[in-house]
């Protein structure tokens, strides 16, 4: 333990970052959620964030990849092993945990 006046250490002081949905749509290839351009423009190069995800995902989608949308570029997301997440995998609105690397174009 280190040294401190306090109970407890002061973590993440100046907050996880938050991103939300503005749009959710279905095409061929995708589900598609659409977030506010440059919503990672200021953030580090690599961390994490919270995305609240706002619409429900529709059924249709269940089986297909899952790519946000910003800034006319098209960022897929995968979990840890690098296999693409699935809209069965987000259907429920609500808050997720997302680790990004801007490097390696990660999310």
């Amino acid at each position: 333990m280190g040294t401190t006046n306090f109970p407890y250490n002061f973590v993440n002081r100046i907050g996880i970052p938050l991103i939300e949905s503005a749009n959710v749509s279905v095409n061929d290839t995708n589900v598609v959620i659409t977030i506010a351009d440059r919503s990672f423009r200021n953030l580090n190069q690599k961390g994490t964030v919270l995305f609240r995800l706002n619409q429900d995902i529709p059924a249709s989608g269940d089986t297909l990849p899952v790519v946000f949308l910003s800034n006319d570029f098209i960022q897929p997301i995968t979990n840890v092993g690098g296999a693409d997440i699935t809209g069965s995998q987000m259907s429920d609105k609500g808050v997720y945990f997302v680790y990004y690397d801007k490097d390696c174009n990660l999310m």
